[in-house]
């Protein structure tokens, strides 16, 4: 058991796109991904067996080794997982779109899902939750990365507070 894990917590592999970085661990999950990713309560995911890559050219965090990390959620663009979850233990509602959205530093584009009355123009402002779900992603950085990002996950979930725009693919 990690640092930061609890007897009731499910280890899943992730990349965490930060700004300036991305880490790699494992990320605790307590109950179903929505409602873990998505409680307000808690500020902070934590992970264990972490490896954090600088991506900014220069920055001399080039990479580390911890044990364990926190990550401040209002800092995340997006949480990809290295393997696809059940319907259940994600919580995904079944329609999808095919958007590119944009945050300030990578394009992400996929299989967002989103109810089945939201409008795609407003699926992400509209929405109550912190967290929104995708699946089937292609992640382009915008600006040239100093060290290797994910290109494609099975399962995401984007902050919607570092959404800037989209469109339809």
């Amino acid at each position: 058991m990690g640092l930061f894990e609890t007897t009731s917590a499910k280890p899943v592999a992730v990349h965490i796109l930060v700004p300036g970085f991305v880490v790699h661990g494992q990320l605790a999950v307590i109950g179903t991904l929505q409602t873990y990713l998505n409680d307000e309560r808690r500020g902070t995911f934590s992970l264990n067996n972490v490896t954090v890559y600088g991506l900014e050219p220069g920055n001399p965090a080039r990479s580390m080794q911890l044990e364990g990390l926190f990550v401040g959620k209002t800092s995340c663009h997006a949480i990809l997982f290295d393997t696809m979850l059940s319907q259940e233990e994600t919580g995904l509602l079944p329609r999808t779109e095919r958007l590119a959205i944009y945050t300030p530093h990578y394009c992400i584009q996929g299989d967002f899902h989103m109810g089945p009355d939201v409008l795609v123009g407003e699926f992400a402002f509209a929405s109550r939750a912190q967290f929104v779900g995708a699946t089937h992603v292609q992640v382009f950085p915008l600006f040239p990365p100093q060290a290797a990002i994910p290109q494609s996950a099975p399962l995401a979930f984007v902050h919607r507070d570092v959404l800037q725009m989209h469109h339809m693919v």
